[in-house]
């Protein structure tokens, strides 16, 4: 076959169609087969005791079934968090996913934490899965060329870090895809203002706002555009008032109707998660391990979040993202400066939705760096505006494609988006299933001096299953922890048969045979006796991926 034929053959709509259903199918398959592979994460424990806790408070309110509710009370009470909960502690957290996971859990009959755990870990995947569909869309619908669908929808699923943490993440991953279900819909309205597109936008940026109350950026970012079309033509708003209307009146009943936490004082509720989100007190004495020094986690520098996307991006990407910024910042500036009646802000529906992406990029980065929020493990409280990112970088590639002067180095571009599908392809072959300490190759070599590593503890698991099939001699292995990580909580995830190997294991433990670190600390490690490894102690066990240490044991000789 010539390469006229290949040509004709990879133009035919129905072999792209074909190409697009394998590529969901395998990522699908794959995400199948290796959503058992992660450890638990810190939270986690936390997050299923709230999902508990809103369940029961469901049954009480809907259900005459007292012997189930006393059930459910029983197994809630035996979760390290329900005393927390109970006291009135952090109720305000969103409810949606991790109740559906609570009643998922009843329904299949699931007592065992470990396969609760992995229930989870299947579900914040298939979440993932659906928003890799949508944002597939969004791409398609905006250049309508299947090459750029299927490559940056790669992009989106396959950059190291987002993808490990599609797989136990079930706050920032969920949030991050009920956004881009949001966008989806905003973005439909903008090309036809329809009750049933308003309706799916309301109902999705309401479970949104549920999940994190940053949601409520997506309906304020929304009704702004509708304002300013309406501004530009006075005909549109009298034509759409009622549907105008519909959107004022769903979005908030849906908020209201799918948070218990709100029925009882809706505003005054409402109010305080938007203050306690925006002012989140850290644990006394938290400290950020940030460019290689110490910071309190509520009072960082106002650049960590720009470093934290810069070095846990690809390079490639890095650089057609911040074409894409670069072009649709300085194009909306222009439009904004040209700004009359004669000249609109946007003359195509691809302005105004290159536009609402750009802003939803930099407007929570903008109110992180103004209200100075408490921020730590990195990103992940802003990983929703990740499909923003990938969405700016589909524009760069665009751009250097149609620029005249980059013209002759077309085939050099083309060449660049492949290496960075291959290059993401390898790093997380490479990293497995520690795709989440994941730092690009300006930094790899330097990242365990400058930055935390594995703050959530996701690579606990394997030292414990180390120790429990390389030193378990009959006597129950205790283990002093010399770092900042609940490593009883990693206990829930291992095999039956291991678990009860482990007992003692905490900062305070004196003289222990087995020392712990994964350097995740609290407070600078220098000024702290409690993480000191004692001369004594040997190293016998490092968890290592590329370059970096995701912690190590200690024997005492």
């Amino acid at each position: 076959m010539n390469l006229n034929n290949y040509l004709k053959l990879l133009s035919n709509s129905r072999f792209q169609q074909i190409i697009t259903i394998f590529f969901f199918i395998l990522f699908f398959v794959i995400g199948l087969n290796i959503y058992k592979d992660y450890g638990l994460s810190n939270d986690e424990p936390f997050q299923r005791s709230v999902g508990y806790f809103w369940y029961i408070h469901l049954l009480e309110n809907f259900s005459n079934n007292v012997e189930i509710i006393n059930e459910i009370k029983q197994k809630f009470q035996s979760m390290y968090w329900s005393n927390y909960l109970n006291e009135g502690n952090l109720n305000q957290y969103g409810i949606l996913f991790d109740t559906l996971a609570a009643i998922l859990e009843e329904l299949f009959n699931i007592n065992e934490n470990r396969e609760a755990f992995f229930l989870k870990h299947f579900l914040t995947f298939l979440f993932f899965f659906i928003s890799s569909i949508f944002f597939y869309k969004i791409i398609s619908e905006r250049y309508n060329n299947n090459f750029f669908s299927i490559a940056f929808t790669f992009i989106y699923i396959s950059s190291p870090r987002i993808f490990a943490e599609s797989f136990y993440n079930c706050k920032d991953i969920v949030f991050m895809a009920f956004c881009v279900y949001s966008i989806y819909f905003a973005l439909k309205n903008f090309k036809s203002l329809t009750y049933k597109n308003l309706f799916l936008f309301s109902l999705f940026t309401a479970f949104a706002t549920n999940i994190r109350i940053m949601g409520i950026i997506l309906f304020l970012l929304f009704f702004i555009f509708l304002l300013l079309d309406c501004l530009e033509n006075k005909n549109l708003f009298r034509k759409n008032i009622f549907r105008i209307l519909f959107l004022l009146f769903s979005f908030p009943i849906f908020v209201y109707l799918f948070w218990p936490f709100l029925w009882n004082a809706p505003i005054d509720n409402f109010l305080f998660t938007i203050k306690s989100s925006a002012n989140f007190k850290s644990f006394p004495g938290q400290g950020i391990l940030y460019l290689g020094s110490y910071y309190d986690a509520s009072n960082l520098p106002w650049h960590y979040i720009p470093v934290w996307i810069l070095i846990t991006t690809p390079i490639i990407l890095i650089l057609f993202f911040s074409s894409g910024l670069i072009t649709t910042s300085t194009f909306l500036f222009q439009k904004i400066l040209n700004l009359s009646e004669k000249n609109k802000l946007w003359n195509t529906s691809n302005e105004k939705k290159d536009f609402f992406m750009l802003l939803f990029f930099l407007i929570p980065i903008f109110l992180v760096i103004l209200l100075n929020s408490t921020l730590y493990g990195g990103w992940r409280h802003l990983y929703f505006i990740y499909p923003c990112l990938v969405y700016l970088s589909a524009i760069g590639f665009d751009y250097v494609l149609r620029n005249n002067t980059l013209n002759k180095f077309k085939n050099i571009f083309y060449i660049l988006i492949f290496f960075l599908l291959l290059n993401n392809i390898y790093n997380c072959v490479r990293f497995h299933p520690f795709q989440n300490v994941y730092f690009n190759y300006l930094f790899e070599k330097k990242a365990n001096n400058l930055f935390e590593i594995d703050f959530w503890g996701l690579g606990n698991i394997k030292a414990l299953e180390y120790l429990a099939k390389e030193k378990y001699k009959g006597e129950k292995i205790q283990i002093k922890v010399s770092s900042y990580t609940p490593l009883k909580y990693s206990k829930l995830i291992l095999d039956k048969n291991l678990r009860e190997i482990f007992s003692d294991m905490n900062t305070s433990n004196e003289n222990q045979k087995f020392v712990f670190t994964n350097y995740t600390f609290e407070s600078n490690p220098k000024f702290e006796k409690k993480y000191f490894i004692p001369e004594n102690y040997d190293k016998i066990y490092s968890l290592k991926r590329g370059g970096i240490i995701i912690n190590e044991l200690f024997e005492k000789n």
